[in-house]
């Protein structure tokens, strides 16, 4: 964004650029034998010269100098005049440009002085012309009075109305929740709204002339020039999500469109803050994965439970069968753990099944799968895994049994056919028959 006042001199420098050629243009063109040609070009080369130098220095022309270089555009149209030695109004030109510089730029009351310094200066002007071209002198000055304040009065109210209307414009601009900013075509901020501040904690000052995509994380930093790129060439955009920094350091989601307006080369681009929906839909995500995970576990235990179970098992199965190896399954239970409970209670008999899932998981290996099928009965699949070792590895969870409570297990190979049901309920009959034989020892199936 350009400071205050680099308008004004621009405006002001193409003023005495213009009044110069004016003044050129009067001598190289017919022109009455009383005309001072040499005066006229010694004033009109020399407001060439200052004009173009305002123009090329006007960043750094402060306010006051351009009031007094617009003053002085005035003085020397009223220089030529009598160089011209007749107010024909030909210079008069300079002046309404003036006029209409003075009420566009300024405020009315800054606009109004300028204008009486002008009429001062055409009087004087007046006073001393040698002619007035058959008219009296009060005549030129009132009838030039009316029209350059009709002039200043219609551009103050055009420019009044445009100021009330961009009020209006920045009002519903600056009340958007979302964030606004328009990007010149190297992707520098030009302007943004209060949201941007509510948001991200910077000021519209802060960020004006900013490259937006200095505002991205890193990691994102690519995505978002790409995405300016596609919209600069003309295709819609499809939604940016990326995450910016905002200035206490945060980070924060966006998510973006942006549109170009070709006739001036600007980006035209609109965010919302979507860092909360992302923390809710992480925290969504979690939850549902806890929730899974709760799902397919034992909340006494921890272990699998028949619902992991029920979709593990028949990949097992297709494995077992695809790779023509083995599978057993075991059937463990807790001898007399009624017993134990109604002699210790149902607390002391959670803790049991507690020590017992952690001794036995432990004593399993990686690839096996551990399960609490109900109550005090637990399961155990052995993938990959002949009956002879099977069996030592129930033993070995047997003897890893906590304390001086014992167990009884039921151990199947599957066939290779039969289903699970029926795999389980052969291992389940081998417990049934481990019991019957006086607990306290495996059976096969």
């Amino acid at each position: 964004m350009r400071p205050v006042g680099v308008g004004e001199a621009r405006a002001i420098g193409a003023l005495l650029i213009a009044g110069g050629f004016v003044a050129g243009l009067s001598v190289a063109l017919p022109h009455p034998d009383s005309v001072d040609e040499l005066a006229l070009v010694m004033t009109a080369v020399p407001m060439v010269l200052v004009g173009a130098l305002v123009r090329l220095l006007a960043v750094r022309i402060p306010l006051p100098v351009t009031h007094a270089l617009l003053a002085g555009a005035s003085l020397l149209a009223g220089a030529m005049t009598l160089e011209a030695a007749v107010a024909a109004g030909i210079y008069g030109s300079i002046w309404v440009w003036g006029t209409m510089m003075a009420a566009y730029f300024f405020t009315k009351r800054i606009a109004v002085a300028h204008l009486v310094w002008t009429l001062f200066v055409y009087a004087v002007t007046l006073a001393i012309v040698p002619s007035t071209a058959g008219f009296s002198p009060f005549t030129r000055w009132l009838f030039t009075a009316i029209s350059l304040t009709v002039i200043l009065l219609f551009v103050s109210y055009i420019v009044a109305r445009r100021a009330r209307a961009d009020r209006r414009a920045r009002s519903f601009f600056d009340l958007s929740q979302d964030m606004l900013c328009t990007l010149d075509s190297e992707g520098r901020i030009v302007g943004l709204n209060g949201a941007w501040e509510r948001n991200l904690g910077y000021s519209s000052e802060e960020l004006q002339g900013t490259l937006l995509v200095d505002l991205a994380h890193p990691e994102d930093r690519e995505r978002a020039i790409a995405e300016a790129i596609k919209v600069f060439k003309g295709i819609p955009s499809s939604g940016l999500e990326n995450r910016v920094f905002a200035k206490d350091g945060s980070v924060h989601w966006l998510r973006s469109t942006a549109a170009v307006a070709v006739e001036d080369g600007m980006l035209y681009a609109r965010a919302t803050d979507v860092t909360e929906l992302k923390q809710v839909a992480a925290e969504r995500e979690e939850l549902l994965g806890r929730v899974e995970e709760l799902a397919r576990s034992d909340a006494l235990t921890g272990l699998p439970n028949r619902h992991a179970l029920n979709e593990q098992l028949p990949r097992e199965l297709a494995r077992a069968r695809r790779e023509e190896s083995g599978l057993c399954l075991a059937v463990i239970d807790l001898d007399h753990f009624k017993s134990y409970n109604d002699t210790h209670g149902h607390l002391a008999g959670d803790e049991m099944l507690r020590a017992c899932a952690i001794a036995w998981d432990s004593a399993v290996r990686g690839a096996d799968l551990l399960v609490r099928f109900g109550g005090e009965e637990f399961l155990v699949v052995l993938p990959g895994c002949a009956l002879e070792e099977a069996e030592g590895i129930v033993e070995r969870l047997r003897e890893a049994t906590p304390g001086e409570q014992t167990c009884s297990a039921g151990l199947a190979l599957w066939d290779g056919v039969e289903s699970i049901d029926e795999l389980i309920s052969r291992a389940d009959s081998a417990l049934y028959m481990a019991k019957a034989g006086g607990r306290d020892c495996l059976v096969q199936a």
